[in-house]
C-alpha cells in the first residue's frame, strides 16, 4: 500500500496496516504500484526506467517551467500546476502517477504548464525529445499516454468543474481525489492530505479564498474535517464522499486501527 512517500504491508483480511519499507525496496515498490507504470507491458516499463533520470523535490520547489523540455512522471507526492492562456489561470493539483507534459508530446506548439511542489515529491524524469521517440515506437506507450490525458480530461469534469455544487461540496470532492492521489500517513485516521494551502484549494476550484475558508468551516460543522498547517484530516471518508456527491470510492484506510 502507497501512503504518499512511503509504501506498507497491507493485511486484507485485517485490514492492518504493517511496517514501512525503505530504501530501494520502497522506491522498487512505488514504481511497480505506479498507476501510469503498472498499465505497460513490463518491457515497456522497463525501458521507460531505463531512460529515466530520478529526481526528488522538496515543497516549493519548481518542477517544470516553459518550455517544458521534459516528461515528468509521479512517483510519490502532490504537485500543484498552473496553467495559462492569455489573462486566464487553470491550475490543477497532482498526486502519484500523473504524467506532466502529456499534452505537449503530442502537440510540441502547446504552452508549458508551470509545476510546483507541495511537498516532497519524487518523479521519473524522460528528455521531451526522448518521450516522443518511444511513443513513436511503442503501441503501447503511446497508448498509456492517451489514457493518461484522457485521465486529465475526465478529471477536470468530475472533480474540478462540478460548478452546480455548493463550494463545501465541490471542496468535500476534490479532497476525496486528492486522498485517492496525495495522501500521507496519519496516525489518527490512517491517512491525511499534507501541502495544499487554501489559496491553493482556491485556485484550483476556481474561486476566492474566502470561499474555500467558508467552505472549510462548513466541513468542520459537519465533523467531516480536522484541520492544521497546510494539513486536512478526515474523521470519515465514506461520509466525506457522500456529502461531496462522489458515487465511486477507492478503498480507503481510514479507522483507529489502520497504522500504530
Amino acid at each position: 500500500m502507497v501512503l504518499g512517500n512511503s509504501v506498507y504491508d497491507f493485511d486484507e483480511e485485517t485490514g492492518r496496516v504493517g511496517h514501512s519499507r525503505s530504501g530501494q525496496r520502497a522506491f522498487s515498490a512505488l514504481l511497480s504500484l505506479n498507476s501510469f507504470l503498472s498499465d505497460l507491458p513490463r518491457p515497456v516499463q522497463a525501458d521507460l526506467v531505463s531512460s529515466a533520470v530520478t529526481r526528488v523535490f522538496v515543497r516549493n520547489q519548481q518542477l517544470r517551467g516553459n518550455p517544458g523540455s521534459a516528461v515528468h512522471i509521479v512517483i510519490s507526492g502532490c504537485v500543484y500546476e498552473e496553467s495559462s492562456y492569455g489573462e486566464d489561470t487553470t491550475a490543477r493539483i497532482h498526486g502519484s502517477g500523473a504524467v506532466l507534459g502529456v499534452s505537449e508530446i503530442f502537440d510540441p506548439g502547446l504552452h508549458a504548464p508551470t509545476s510546483r511542489c507541495l511537498g516532497p515529491t519524487a518523479t521519473l524524469m524522460i528528455p521531451m525529445t526522448r518521450i516522443r521517440v518511444m511513443g513513436e515506437n511503442s503501441g503501447a506507450l503511446a497508448t498509456a499516454f492517451g489514457k493518461a490525458l484522457t485521465d486529465q480530461l475526465v478529471t477536470a469534469e468530475r472533480v474540478y468543474n462540478r460548478r452546480a455544487l455548493q463550494p463545501e461540496q465541490r471542496l468535500a470532492g476534490l479532497f476525496v481525489h486528492l486522498l485517492d492521489r496525495c495522501a500521507v500517513p496519519c496516525s489518527i485516521y490512517g491517512r491525511k492530505i499534507e501541502g495544499p494551502s487554501q489559496s491553493d484549494l482556491a485556485e484550483a476550484l476556481g474561486v476566492s479564498r474566502a470561499t474555500v475558508e467558508n467552505s472549510l468551516k462548513a466541513l468542520r460543522k459537519e465533523g467531516l474535517i480536522d484541520t492544521g498547517y497546510r494539513q486536512y484530516r478526515f474523521p470519515d471518508e465514506r461520509e466525506l464522499a457522500l456529502f461531496g456527491k462522489v458515487r465511486s470510492l477507492s478503498q480507503t484506510v481510514t479507522g483507529t486501527d489502520s497504522l500504530p
